[in-house]
Parts: C-alpha cells; structure tokens; sequence
C-alpha cells in the first residue's frame, strides 16, 4: 500500500494529481535537481541468476555497474515505458506533461524492485544486451506505468495482456484519461539516413503487437507528429534528446 499515493493519480483531480507527482519526483530526485549533482540510485537485478546492481535510467532500460556485465547497456523486451527525455507523447485528455510525469514514476517504480531477467547476451545494432525481465514487465504493466509491446505482428504473452486489461479497465496510469488503438512510442525523420524504409511505430493497445507507419515525411525537430488514430508525439532526433545540444522543446 505505500506506492498506491502516486500509482492511483488517476483517482484524483487533475491539478491536484500533477503537483503532487511533481512532489514525488523531486523527493525520489528525479526532477528539479540536475542528475550531476545525484549519487545514482542502484538496484538489484538477478541477471540469469546471478545477482548484480544495475542503474535504471528510465523505466526499461538499464545499465549493470559492477560484476561480469560491468559496463554494459540493456535493451529490456516485452514492454515500453514512455519516453523519459521530455514531454513528447500525447493522447485522448492527457497533456504532455502529464504523461513526461508518468514517464518517471515508471523509472522510479524500476529502480524500487528487485528483478529478475534473462538473457542469451545477444546484442543489438548500438551494443545493448536484450534482456527479458517477466516480473518487471508485469508489475509495470499492472500499475498502468507500461504497455505491453512486441516489435512485430504477434501478440504479447498472455499474462501480460491480462495485466494490461485489468490496468485499463481500472483506468491506472497511462490509461486514466483516454486510450487510443495505437500508441506512437518512435518516430523517424527520412532525412535521418536509416538504412531501409522509414517508419514510425506504432503498438496495438489491444495485443502489444506493432505496426510500422511507412512515410516519406521530413521532421524538424519539436514537430509534433499524430496518428489519425489519436496518438501524438513530439519528433526530436536522438543527438538532440541529451546534453549541451538539447532541443528547445525539452528545456524544463
């Protein structure tokens, strides 16, 4: 019961809701205070059985710090957490603020458990491990902080799905104020050279499967860009997500 004043937000009045999460993050320090200034809050993760402290940099995505795997990234399957950079999705009566908030409590609810995951030590094109972690997976998902996902057209595992349902009948996190066919969770510029067709993703909110929006679209960065289906999302390329060059869209 002491996580549900900020895993229920949905149950309050909107105002209300926003400045007490604001409230939360800048106690768990993940608001206000630059993160130069924070020692980095670890967890511990049970990676093929073998425990190790890991940082969460968002709500699924990970880097080991100490043990065999020190050093490396991962790339965690199954699920998807709104992105973290900024206030960049939007959909039904959330504002981008309000989902940038719920971006973050995912981080926190990540880095507040103890895991377990697994991994054949695949990597993908930029270097991360893909891991599968089922109980993190669920728990995000059960608490609305996470949709279930996969990268193609078959569905997501069947307990994953339930918890999703049940998050969505009960209106939790992302799912308070509306819930699209798709959600947006990438978009691609043409003019960013990727090999191949350019598309944005997009994932059913029914089964976790994805889709691929093909376009021939150029995106400057700070557009907003929107599906027919409802889902909107704020393009900035990778470069400018982070650091000195940071888009002006992402100033807090």
């Amino acid at each position: 019961m002491k996580t549900a004043h900020y895993l229920h937000v949905a149950l309050f009045p909107r105002g209300a809701a926003l400045a007490m999460l604001a409230a939360v993050l800048v106690v768990a320090g993940l608001a206000v205070v630059p993160a130069t200034a924070l020692a980095r809050p670890l967890t511990k993760v049970f990676l093929n059985g073998a425990p190790a402290p890991v940082y969460f940099n968002d709500g699924d995505s990970f880097a080991v710090t100490d043990g065999p795997l020190q050093g490396t990234k991962a790339r965690l399957a199954g699920f998807n957490t709104l992105e973290s950079f900024g206030a960049v999705h939007r959909w039904g009566d959330w504002s981008a603020t309000e989902l940038y908030v719920i971006a973050k409590m995912a981080t926190l609810n990540a880095r507040r458990g103890v895991w377990h995951c697994h991994s054949d030590l695949r990597r993908d094109g930029y270097g991360r491990i893909l891991w599968t972690c089922p109980d993190l997976i669920v728990d995000q998902i059960r608490k609305g902080l996470a949709h279930a996902m996969t990268v193609t057209q078959d569905p997501s595992p069947p307990e994953q799905l339930a918890a999703q349902r049940l998050a969505q009948a009960e209106r939790r996190g992302i799912w308070a104020h509306g819930i699209p066919p798709y959600i947006l969770t990438s978009t691609h510029s043409n003019d960013e050279g990727y090999e191949g067709t350019t598309y944005n993703r997009l994932v059913s909110t029914v089964d976790g499967h994805s889709e691929k929006w093909i376009h021939k679209d150029i995106y400057a960065d700070c557009r907003e860009v929107c599906h027919p289906t409802g889902s909107c999302m704020i393009h900035v390329n990778f470069t400018r997500r982070f650091g000195n060059g940071r888009a002006e869209c992402l100033a807090h």
